[in-house]
Order: C-alpha cells, then sequence, then structure tokens
C-alpha cells in the first residue's frame, strides 16, 4: 500500500526530528571533546576532526530537508541548525587550537606534515569565510555576534599557528 502524500510528509519530518536529536547529542560529545585535554596525537585528532565532519554532514542533509516540512516544525528550526552549525565549528575550532598550539612530532615532523597542514589552513580558511558569511547575512543579536567575533579571532590564530607550523615542516622533494 502507498504512502499518502501527507503520509510521506510526516514521515519526512519525523525523520528531521530525529536527525535533530541526533545532530543535539553529537554536537554534546564534539563540546565534551572540547572540553577534555587536548588530542595528543594525530590520529585522535583525526577522529574528533571525522566527528565534525559528520555533524557537518548531518546538518548538510537537515538543511536539505527541511524546505519540504518546515511547516511540520518547530518555527525556528532553520535559525536552529544555524546556530548548530556555528556551535559545531566553533568547538572543533577550540579543538583545533589547542592541537596545534602544541602540535605533536607527526605533525610537524613527518614527511606528510606539510600536506597536512596546509589542508588544514585551507579548512580554517573556508572556516572564516562561512563565520564571515554568518556575520554578513543574519541579523544577530550582540551576544551572538560577540561570540561569533571571538571564534573568528581564535580561527586567525590557529591560521596563523598553522602557517608558522608549515614554515618550519619538512620540505619534500618533488622530484628525484
Amino acid at each position: 500500500m502507498a504512502l499518502t502524500d501527507a503520509e510521506k510528509k510526516e514521515k519526512e519530518a519525523l525523520l528531521v526530528r530525529q536527525m535533530a536529536g541526533k545532530l543535539r547529542h553529537d554536537i554534546g560529545v564534539l563540546e565534551k571533546f572540547k572540553n577534555d585535554n587536548p588530542p595528543k596525537a594525530f590520529l585522535e585528532f583525526c577522529s574528533i576532526r571525522r566527528h565534525h565532519n559528520d555533524i557537518q554532514g548531518l546538518i548538510y542533509v537537515i538543511q536539505e530537508r527541511l524546505p519540504k516540512v518546515t511547516d511540520m516544525l518547530p518555527a525556528n528550526i532553520g535559525d536552529w541548525v544555524t546556530q548548530a552549525k556555528m556551535k559545531a565549528l566553533a568547538s572543533f575550532i577550540e579543538i583545533s587550537r589547542k592541537f596545534v598550539g602544541d602540535p605533536p612530532l607527526t605533525l610537524t615532523g613527518s614527511l606528510t606534515a606539510r600536506d597536512v597542514l596546509a589542508n588544514e589552513c585551507k579548512n580554517f580558511s573556508d572556516a572564516r569565510d562561512f563565520f564571515n558569511k554568518i556575520l554578513m547575512e543574519q541579523a544577530l543579536d550582540d551576544k551572538t555576534a560577540d561570540a561569533l567575533d571571538r571564534t573568528l579571532v581564535m580561527i586567525d590564530e590557529t591560521i596563523e599557528i598553522i602557517e608558522k607550523l608549515l614554515s618550519k615542516s619538512v620540505n619534500y622533494l618533488d622530484e628525484f
């Protein structure tokens, strides 16, 4: 028996609610990482990055599905998702800032360090662009704008640290 359009829409709204619950939980886990000691090993940091990327993917899927079911969800769900995205990113940036501030030797002395650091620098530049976009597009209260400004400062500091690490990293031969 085929579902009616209303049943399909209700099922989609339920799915979005469940994803929002998972998002809330996953951000809580990320905040726990933030409040713990910074990662000591590059693999531990990569695991946290994967968790953050999973959160960003979940946010993308929620935002993609929202227009179909907005009328069946709380009125502020779009703002909540945007705030969740900013919160997750701010938490991850704080974790990253601590990690690159006292990096393990594998991040600075290995042959692949240059590639990893360049990629991290690009990721943080993209994050800065996202935060600048949010600041320009959203009507933010002073408290939220101040939090975004603090996060932007942390992003810039992290980029600066990564660039210093890049300048000191092992330069591998391109040709033999």
